[in-house]
C-alpha cells in the first residue's frame, strides 16, 4: 500500500490551492540548476509512463513517484489511472479513496467525485476532510447555500467539543460566502466550547486582518498564545501566522524603538 503520508501531502496541496488560491513558492536555486532539475524530472517521469506503458511492473515506490510526478505537472487524468490499481484492492484506506475523488473533480467529472465522497460519507459520516471535499465540490458547482445549510445541519447535530473541524468549516464556507458576521459569532462560540484550542482565535484573527483590523488582530494572537496543549506548551504556528501577517516585525521594531529611546534616555540626549 502507498504510503498514506505522501497521498495526504498530494491531496493537501491539491486541495489546498483550491480552497485559497495558494501558489507554489518559487525555487531558491539559481536558475541553470532549477532547469536542470526540471528537465532531469521531465526525463525520470517520461521513463516511468513508458515502463507503465509498456506492462512492465513498476514498484509501490515508484507507482508513487509517477504520481507524484503527474500531479506536479498537472496530468491529472493520467495520475487517475496510475492511482487506480491501489483502488481495486480488498482493503483500500480513506486517503486514496479521498485523492481519486479530487483527481475526479479535478478532470471535470463531478458527479463521478460526489459519488466517491458520498460512498465514503456513508462511512465516514462527520470526517472533515471528506467533507471538505464535498463543499468544495459544491463550491464549484454553484450549491454555496446547499452546502451551507448541509454543514450547518452537521454542526448542530454535534455535541460541543466534537465539533470544532466541521465548526471551522461552516465558518470558513459562510465568511466566503459573504457573511463575515455570521462567521465571527461562529469563531467566538468555537473558541468558548475548547477554551485550550487557539485554532478558532487565528482564524478570527485572521478574519479581522482582513478586514483591516490589525489591533483586534494583535490581541486575539495574544490571547491565542495564552491557551496551551496537554503538555502545557503554546501552538508554534502562532508565531508564524503572526509573522505572515508582519505582526512580529512590528513588535520588534516596537522593541527596538523602547530599547533606543532607553539608551537616549541613558546618555542624557533631549
Amino acid at each position: 500500500m502507498p504510503s498514506l503520508r505522501r497521498i495526504l501531502l498530494l491531496l493537501g496541496s491539491m486541495v489546498g490551492a483550491a480552497l485559497i488560491g495558494w501558489i507554489a513558492a518559487a525555487s531558491m536555486a539559481p536558475e541553470t540548476r532549477a532547469r536542470a532539475s526540471r528537465l532531469a524530472e521531465d526525463q525520470q517521469l517520461e521513463t516511468l509512463i513508458q515502463q507503465l506503458q509498456s506492462e512492465d511492473k513498476l514498484s509501490e515506490a515508484e507507482r508513487m513517484l509517477l504520481l507524484e510526478h503527474l500531479v506536479a505537472h498537472e496530468r491529472l487524468m493520467e495520475a487517475e489511472l496510475v492511482l487506480q490499481p491501489w483502488l481495486s484492492g480488498h482493503f483500500t484506506p480513506r486517503e486514496l479513496h479521498l485523492f481519486k475523488a479530487e483527481l475526479q473533480r479535478r478532470n471535470g467529472k463531478p458527479e463521478a467525485a460526489r459519488r466517491s465522497l458520498q460512498q465514503l460519507m456513508r462511512l465516514h459520516p462527520n470526517d472533515p476532510q471528506v467533507l471538505q471535499l464535498l463543499v468544495l465540490l459544491d463550491q464549484h458547482q454553484g450549491r454555496q447555500s446547499e452546502a451551507t445549510a448541509a454543514l450547518t445541519a452537521r454542526f448542530k447535530g454535534l455535541e460541543p467539543g466534537q465539533r470544532m473541524e466541521i465548526g471551522l468549516l461552516l465558518a470558513d464556507l459562510l465568511r466566503q460566502g459573504g457573511s463575515p458576521q455570521t462567521a465571527k459569532t461562529l469563531y467566538h462560540q468555537l473558541a468558548e466550547e475548547e477554551p485550550t484550542n487557539p485554532r478558532p482565535l487565528l482564524a478570527l484573527a485572521l478574519l479581522l486582518q482582513e478586514q483591516g483590523h490589525g489591533q483586534e488582530t494583535q490581541a486575539l494572537l495574544k490571547q491565542a498564545r495564552q491557551r496551551r496543549d496537554a503538555n502545557g506548551l503554546t501552538d508554534p504556528s502562532i508565531d508564524r501566522l503572526a509573522g505572515q501577517l508582519g505582526l512580529s516585525t512590528a513588535r520588534n521594531n516596537s522593541a527596538e524603538q523602547r530599547g533606543s529611546t532607553g539608551i537616549r534616555a541613558g546618555s542624557g540626549a533631549p
